[in-house]
C-alpha cells in the first residue's frame, strides 16, 4: 500500500511540474498571429484582464528612442507611445533590434508594431499598415564639417566618404545616385552607427559629408556643442519624404484605427508638439 501511494505521489508531482514547465514555455510565445490579427502574447494577456504589446525599436537614433546607461528606453517616440498606451489602455513591451530585424519581427508577428523614424515608401507600403497620419516631419540636409567649404551639394560629393545604414533612405539614395552617375560615385561608408554618432566622427574627420535630418544636427550641436556646415538639398524628397510612421502589419487594421485615436489626442491637446520641444529643441509636430 505504501509502494502504491508513492507511486500515485510520484505521478502527481510529475504532472506538476510538466504543467508548470508547460505554462512557462506558454507565457514566452509571441511569435506567431490569430487569424484576427492578434499576437499570442495580446491574447493571453487580455484573457488575463491586460492588454500587452509588443513594440520593436532599433534603440536609436538619438533622440527618437535611444539606451540610456542603465538599460533603459528613451526618447521622443519612447515617450509618445508611452503616453498613447496609457490613453487606450495598453501595456508596452520594447524589444531593442537592429533596424532591418524590426520589419522581420513585424512579418513574423513577433512584434505588433514598430517605430524607429521610419519613412514611407512604396515596398513598404505594399508589405505594412502604416499609422494614417505621421507623428513628426523635418528637412533632409547635407551636412560637413566647419572648416570644409569644397562640399556644398550632392554633385560635390564624388569620391568623398558619406556614412549611412544599410537599407535607411540615405543609403539608398547614394546607391540610386551612384548608378545614375557612374563616374562620380560617392564613397557610401556602410555603418551600424547612429546619425549622433556618425556626426562625431563627422566633426573627427573620420567622414566628409553626411546626409541626415536636420534634428540631428541640432542635437549632436546641443549635447556637445559641435559645430556644422548645413546646405538644404534641392531634391531632399528625393532621398526620403521627412516624415516618420508607426507601423504594423495588414492585419492590425483595429489596433492602427485606436493608436490613430490616440495620436489624434496627443497631437490636439499639445502633448505631443510639448514632447517635441523637449527632445527637439523644436516643434516638428506635422499640421494637418
Amino acid at each position: 500500500m505504501k509502494q502504491l501511494m508513492k507511486k500515485v505521489a510520484a505521478g502527481l508531482l510529475a504532472s506538476t511540474m510538466l504543467a508548470m514547465a508547460l505554462t512557462a514555455c506558454g507565457g514566452k510565445e509571441q511569435s506567431s498571429t490569430s487569424t484576427a490579427g492578434t499576437s499570442e502574447t495580446e491574447a493571453q494577456s487580455e484573457a488575463q484582464g491586460e492588454k500587452t504589446l509588443v513594440v520593436g525599436v532599433a534603440g536609436t537614433p538619438k533622440p527618437y528612442n535611444y539606451v540610456e546607461e542603465d538599460g533603459s528606453l528613451a526618447g521622443y517616440e519612447i515617450d509618445m507611445l508611452n503616453e498613447m498606451a496609457k490613453r487606450l489602455g495598453y501595456t508596452l513591451e520594447y524589444e531593442v533590434t537592429e533596424f532591418e530585424s524590426m520589419f522581420a519581427g513585424l512579418d513574423s508577428g513577433r512584434y505588433n508594431l514598430i517605430i524607429g523614424n521610419i519613412s514611407k515608401k512604396p515596398e513598404r507600403e505594399e508589405k505594412y499598415l502604416f499609422s494614417t497620419k505621421p507623428y513628426f516631419k523635418n528637412k533632409i540636409v547635407l551636412i560637413t564639417a566647419p572648416d570644409n567649404t569644397d562640399i556644398q551639394s550632392i554633385d560635390d560629393l564624388g569620391g568623398k566618404r558619406v556614412p549611412a545604414g544599410s537599407g535607411r533612405a540615405n543609403a539608398l539614395f547614394m546607391e540610386s545616385y551612384n548608378e545614375q552617375n557612374p563616374n562620380n560615385q560617392i564613397d557610401i561608408q556602410y555603418t551600424d552607427a547612429d546619425a549622433s554618432e556618425a556626426l562625431i566622427d563627422l566633426h573627427n574627420g573620420r567622414y566628409d559629408a553626411c546626409i541626415y535630418n536636420q534634428t540631428y544636427v541640432t542635437n549632436v550641436n546641443e549635447e556637445y556643442g559641435y559645430e556644422f556646415n548645413v546646405y538644404e538639398i534641392p531634391n531632399a524628397d528625393e532621398i526620403e519624404i521627412p516624415e516618420a510612421w508607426i507601423l504594423y502589419s495588414k492585419s492590425e487594421t483595429d489596433l492602427q484605427a485606436e493608436f490613430d485615436q490616440a495620436l489624434e489626442e496627443i497631437k490636439a491637446d499639445g502633448t505631443l508638439s510639448d514632447l517635441s520641444v523637449t527632445y527637439f529643441g523644436d516643434d516638428y509636430v506635422p499640421v494637418d
